[in-house]
């Protein structure tokens, strides 16, 4: 089936960190992906800038009417859906394709960017460790009841987590496993994992720290001014593009990525390599 809940982050914020390695866990695997402690590197949090949502918005409506037709009833019209191989599920698909796509590009000229600064400012070069995707649907084959079939995996809230050994990965990666990126907020750590061997959800693993509050929750109880100045006495420099955006992402409303982290590794989903702190963020 394809489902069109997880087209895509409903979210249009960009993050674009400066952080420094404060922990290591497991040396080895952080070793293997270029990192260790005190170094400082770069988080992009970036995404489709809304054009993933719109997708999302404009296929639950295609999918909603078009249920009948498969005889397919959801509890929820957001989980509407239709099968892989028919027209709104091919359409769906493609359009989710070329969000992630453009997301993907954004990701990679705001990489250029950043290692344009860092030669720059400091003359020094970028390496990239790892680029994931988030909030999509991939067709891939996994074992259910034993037997392999063919799945469309939606991963929202979720990013791929594949084991060390898997034939998915690159060459380089094979022996440590897939980086995991856990992006906290820009007043709390961040966390670089790995996933896992005996993963029971399709190989997938958390993306963030995922909200609690509402944007306009956070806009009725923070306000951007006095978050700057709070940061910054915790040294960390913010520029935000408003006070408003600074205000929704502010560190209260999302929840505490220390748990996150650990709860991820207790459910055996991905398990510690690296905590990053932040030195500078930029929001827009």
């Amino acid at each position: 089936m394809a489902s069109t809940r997880s087209a895509a982050s409903a979210a249009a914020t960009t993050s674009f960190e400066v952080q420094t390695i404060d922990r290591v866990y497991d040396p080895d695997t952080a070793a293997a992906f270029g990192l260790h402690s005190g170094q400082v590197c770069v988080m992009i949090h970036c995404g489709s800038r809304g054009l993933g949502h719109q997708v999302c918005t404009d296929h639950v409506r295609t999918m909603e009417r078009a249920m009948h037709r498969y005889r397919i009833s959801v509890p929820d019209r957001q989980l509407a859906c239709a099968p892989v191989d028919s027209p709104p599920g091919r359409d769906y698909l493609g359009a989710m394709a070329a969000a992630a796509n453009y997301a993907r590009a954004n990701r990679q000229l705001l990489s250029e960017a950043a290692r344009r600064a860092f030669a720059t400012a400091a003359g020094v070069g970028l390496e990239l460790v790892y680029d994931i995707s988030h909030n999509t649907a991939k067709l891939e084959t996994h074992a259910v009841d034993g037997v392999e079939r063919p799945l469309c995996v939606h991963r929202k809230g979720a990013t791929r987590a594949l084991p060390p050994g898997d034939p998915s990965l690159p060459e380089d990666l094979a022996g440590a496993g897939q980086p995991v990126l856990v992006p906290g907020t820009m007043g709390t750590a961040s966390y670089v994992m790995v996933g896992l061997p005996g993963n029971d959800a399709f190989h997938s693993a958390c993306h963030g720290a995922g909200r609690v509050w509402s944007r306009h929750h956070a806009l009725r109880v923070v306000r951007g001014e006095r978050l700057r100045d709070q940061l910054e006495a915790s040294g960390i420099a913010v520029r935000p593009s408003s006070w408003r955006g600074l205000a929704e992402e502010a560190p209260e409303a999302y929840k505490d990525v220390d748990a996150v982290a650990a709860a991820t590794e207790g459910a055996g989903l991905a398990r510690l390599v690296a905590r990053l702190v932040p030195l500078g963020v930029v929001k827009g």
